[in-house]
């Protein structure tokens, strides 16, 4: 009897520290953590930012304070030390940034601005019921949608007309989009219908089948009030949290590692996976921290 007993807590013991018969919980990669290099500084408002190959340079949107008509667009240096110029004014509060081709794309309170980078011609539209468009983001064919936080929707640019694409409460007051391998990634604010973004509940990372509309969770619980949304080059999510002010490393299964903890007001990350570059936007500092990862 003891020894059967004995042989039977030996057996358990080995199973179990070699996983065999266990279903084992997915685990965080081991990782560095970024390191900080130094600020682009007198960015006012700053939430997003971009680079783009053909102009070699990088776009930043600027809300500035809260004056009507006091947000712009403006472009930095390749070696992000300079404002090298304007090239739009009098938007509000622009945010995520997306460019094709010579079109740069920008969400803007009720607005989805359009600057052409050759002319400078700027067009706005106004989709129907859009009250806080934020990220935008576009497709292989060169669609350019754009999130709705306040009404957990999201809009699609096609042929110069936009439309209401989705709406749904399950997509957790989407704030950052990225198409990856044709789903398009959503990083939720987190679900609130007053118009007070501060008191909303948490949002998770979310994935959407643009055929069939289905919402997936890539994170089980809900993670923070996120915004920004990258990939690291390794398949990996960056996701940052605006009010919990951290920047967040996520597998495609949802393990989620911390990899920043930083004031309040982190916004549209940017990570190059060949420079080695993360930048986190600050809005209320009015700089982009830049750091090596």
């Amino acid at each position: 009897m003891k020894k059967n007993l004995m042989l039977a807590v030996l057996t358990a013991s080995f199973m179990w520290s070699s996983g065999v018969g266990f279903a084992k919980e997915a685990t965080a990669p081991q990782m560095h953590m970024p390191v900080i290099q130094g600020d682009i500084s007198d960015l006012p408002g700053v939430e997003s930012i971009v680079f783009d190959k053909k102009s070699n340079a990088y776009f930043a949107s600027l809300q500035a304070g809260s004056t009507v008509g006091d947000g712009s667009i403006v472009m930095i240096s390749a070696d992000a030390k300079k404002v090298i110029k304007t090239v739009a004014t009098g938007l509000n509060d622009p945010k995520g940034i997306t460019i094709v081709g010579n079109q740069l794309y920008v969400g803007d309170l009720s607005q989805l601005v359009q600057v052409d980078l050759t002319t400078g011609v700027v067009t706005k539209h106004s989709p129907e019921g859009a009250q806080f468009l934020n990220d935008t983001v576009a497709d292989s064919q060169g669609r350019i949608y754009v999130s709705d936080m306040f009404t957990s929707a999201i809009y699609r640019l096609e042929h110069g007309k936009v439309t209401l694409w989705m709406q749904s409460a399950e997509l957790e007051n989407p704030n950052g989009l990225l198409f990856v391998k044709g789903d398009l990634y959503v990083a939720a604010w987190g679900r609130f219908t007053d118009g007070k973004p501060l008191n909303a509940t948490q949002g998770r990372l979310l994935k959407v089948n643009p055929k069939t509309k289905v919402i997936t969770p890539v994170t089980a619980q809900a993670l923070g009030n996120l915004d920004g949304l990258q990939l690291d080059g390794k398949g990996n999510f960056i996701v940052s949290d605006w009010k919990k002010a951290a920047v967040y490393s996520i597998t495609p299964v949802g393990v989620v590692t911390q990899l920043l903890s930083l004031p309040q007001g982190a916004g549209d990350v940017f990570y190059s996976a060949q420079k080695k570059l993360l930048m986190v936007p600050m809005s209320r500092e009015g700089k982009v921290r830049r750091y090596t990862w």
